[in-house]
């Protein structure tokens, strides 16, 4: 199930919110080594904290979190206006009120050992995105992204257009958009629900 959250819905859904920063520390941090702040064994930013994100949670029946992104709209602050700047020599500065940016793509590990099908929740996650996209008039969304994910955007069936490669120092990272539209979002389900054999996603 995908839900959809604000930060408005903080009061009302604290545990949700701390799984998912939790799940973010556990990746971006603990696995991956990334220079974040965690506090009290939470990932969170300047972002999640002044911003006006909105947030796809990919849950199970229990309302465990199985994933998580944010979007920021490009019109206000965004990573890629700051923090990813410096990635690249090319201009990246994309702003428009259609356009939305997508950080924090997060599948975390489970404590139990059952750990999800990444590429199954990872698609979840992007048909929520998608189906958000077409339900709210964003046409395009914006992101960084390490350049082997492309092969499980494939799989997925929804590829970024490449705008940019970052300096060979800064590792095989690019900059890329992703157009929605109702095509990418069918072909998206016929191939999750090619695997899985039923499609389970419900906007909450």
């Amino acid at each position: 199930m995908i839900i959809t959250l604000s930060n408005a819905d903080r009061a009302e859904r604290p545990a949700l919110f701390d799984q998912m920063f939790q799940s973010r520390a556990a990746v971006f941090h603990d696995r991956l080594g990334w220079d974040v702040t965690v506090e009290n064994g939470r990932e969170m930013d300047w972002y999640d904290r002044q911003a006006d994100p909105v947030y796809l949670l990919a849950v199970d029946d229990g309302q465990r979190v199985l994933g998580s992104l944010r979007l920021l709209a490009t019109t206000g602050p965004t990573m890629l206006q700051s923090e990813f700047k410096h990635f690249f020599d090319d201009d990246v500065d994309v702003a428009a009120p259609t356009i939305w940016e997508c950080t924090r793509f997060c599948v975390p590990p489970v404590a139990d050992g059952a750990a999800p099908n990444v590429s199954n929740v990872s698609a979840e996650l992007l048909i929520g995105l998608c189906e958000l996209c077409l339900n709210s008039g964003i046409e395009f969304i914006l992101g960084v992204y390490e350049t082997p994910m492309t092969r499980l955007y494939a799989r997925i069936g929804w590829c970024p257009e490449k705008l940019a490669q970052a300096r060979p120092e800064i590792g095989d990272i690019q900059a890329g958009i992703w157009e929605a539209n109702p095509e990418v979002l069918a072909t998206m389900r016929r191939r999750l629900s090619a695997r899985i054999g039923v499609r389970q996603i419900v906007t909450a």
